[in-house]
């Protein structure tokens, strides 16, 4: 319970701050035929919003993401236009690769996946209970927000 209230405190700060009111990013699955992020030095800053689409069948479904760090990982909240908000539990990023865990109704849903290009975009596969697989792509909205790395 106290883990829930700081990734909700979290998302409520992150809601308030200017960074959420930048432009939303045009995400396309076509994003992810970008280059493979490539660690250099320190890991980027995935603190932020960013814009989501995942296939569902024939259907788009689009949303938007919060992130902020917490006990050394990122938390925060997930949110698809045409249902609820969820708690990103934890969201780990091992070189360019990530891992990212979810809490719904039916129990944990996973996204396995990679940044690509300047590390302002993520590509993946979302793991779904009873093994469905559908393809999802987040872009970073553009912020001022210090300490992030755009380049």
């Amino acid at each position: 319970m106290k883990r829930l209230h700081a990734i909700l405190s979290l998302t409520a700060a992150l809601a308030a701050s200017s960074e959420l009111r930048a432009e939303p990013a045009t995400p396309t699955l076509a994003s992810c035929d970008a280059a493979a992020f490539v660690p250099r030095g320190d890991a980027p800053d995935l603190q932020g919003q960013w814009d989501f689409l995942m296939q569902v069948g024939d259907e788009p479904s689009p949303g938007v993401m919060a992130l902020g760090p917490m006990d050394g990982a990122y938390a925060g909240s997930l949110t698809p236009y045409r249902t609820n908000t969820v708690a990103v539990r934890r969201l780990e990023l091992v070189g360019g690769a990530i891992r990212m865990s979810v809490a719904s109704r039916e129990g944990e849903v996973l996204f396995e996946g990679r940044l690509t290009g300047n590390a302002n975009t993520m590509c993946g596969t979302v793991l779904y209970h009873g093994g469905q697989r559908l393809p999802m792509v987040a872009v970073r909205r553009a912020s001022g927000a210090p300490g992030r790395h755009d380049s």
